[in-house]
């Protein structure tokens, strides 16, 4: 009987677990991106105020995302000079991503800009 319940405890614990970690997950890696994206157009407006070479810029903003695992979808910088820049990264799922219907959860796109600190 106790152990029966023990049991019953025990499992129950771990899909509270299990639940807790899946539906984290996008936003653990949301909260990582938020970082990345920043750094990526902070780096990316430096480099371009200082060289205002846009190809510096993109490369300054790739190896920012690429260090960080993520992906650098999108890339422009207008003409007052802010660079714009929106990455993405894939959150772990074990289940979930699995069903169309919460595959989007875990597919976590943010944008940033930032403005040249010098020009």
């Amino acid at each position: 009987m106790i152990v029966r319940g023990l049991a019953k405890i025990v499992i129950a614990i771990g899909l509270v677990g299990f639940a807790l970690i899946e539906l984290g997950s996008p936003l653990w890696t949301k909260a990582e991106l938020d970082g990345t994206a920043h750094n990526a157009a902070s780096d990316a407006a430096y480099a371009f105020g200082r060289t205002n070479n846009r190809d510096q810029a993109y490369a300054a903003a790739l190896d920012d995302t690429n260090g960080d695992g993520a992906k650098l979808d999108e890339f422009y910088v207008d003409d007052a000079g802010a660079v714009h820049v929106t990455v993405s990264k894939q959150a772990k799922s074990y289940l979930l991503h699995n069903f169309e219907k919460t595959r989007s959860w875990y597919e976590v796109r943010l944008r940033a800009t930032a403005e040249p600190a010098t020009r």
